[in-house]
């Protein structure tokens, strides 16, 4: 931003004594400098709601952490191969087949499981089990964490900043269209004095 725009910015913000501002340029620039104040006023707040939800998400890590075993898992029939799959289905990599696997306390388990397609009967799998020893996803990580709470703190910040500038823009092109049915009220009196109409 250079110093002229930033200039320019402050002068609409706070028009001051300038002869030529109306009171529909006041209130545009006070709309603009609330926006301005409330976005910034936004950035701690929204810091400490990311910060709540990476307090929560990392409870949460703990628990999936202690709660969730890999264990391997041997498929006991072919999965299906890629060339049966619906073409929304052939988007995802995996496909469902029957597996058998060892359960935390040590008995055993058949059940559906992820499979890459094509995977033959027999090959060996890695998937996550709870201590029930059902299938489950992965537990959550601490970087997992970490990205859910930054990118909802920017989320909200961007949603609040959005608003702002929402609000400013509107109360703007308000502002204009009242403006240019004044100029043309004015002008329709005005016209006819230079026209002669």
């Amino acid at each position: 931003m250079t110093a002229n725009t930033l200039s320019r910015l402050v002068r609409r913000a706070i028009p001051g004594r300038n002869p030529l501002a109306t009171l529909g340029d006041r209130i545009e620039g006070a709309v603009l400098a609330l926006g301005v104040v409330v976005a910034l006023l936004a950035v701690p707040v929204t810091g400490a709601i990311g910060s709540e939800i990476y307090a929560t998400h990392e409870s949460r890590v703990e628990a999936e952490q202690k709660s969730r075993t890999q264990v391997s898992a041997v498929l006991v029939e072919d999965a299906p191969s890629m060339d049966g799959a619906a073409s929304s289905e052939a988007l995802v990599e995996t496909t469902e087949a029957i597996a058998t696997w060892r359960t935390p306390g040590g008995f055993e388990r058949e059940g559906v499981v992820r499979a890459p397609y094509g995977a033959e009967a027999g090959t060996t799998l890695r998937i996550w089990v709870d201590l029930s020893g059902e299938p489950t996803e992965p537990p959550m990580t601490n970087q997992g964490a970490t990205f859910n709470a930054i990118f909802s703190a920017l989320l909200l910040w961007g949603l609040i900043a959005g608003a702002m500038a929402l609000s400013y823009g509107l109360v703007r092109i308000v502002h204009m269209r009242i403006r240019l049915r004044w100029w043309q009220l004015e002008w329709e009196l005005t016209a006819p004095d230079w026209t002669g109409r």
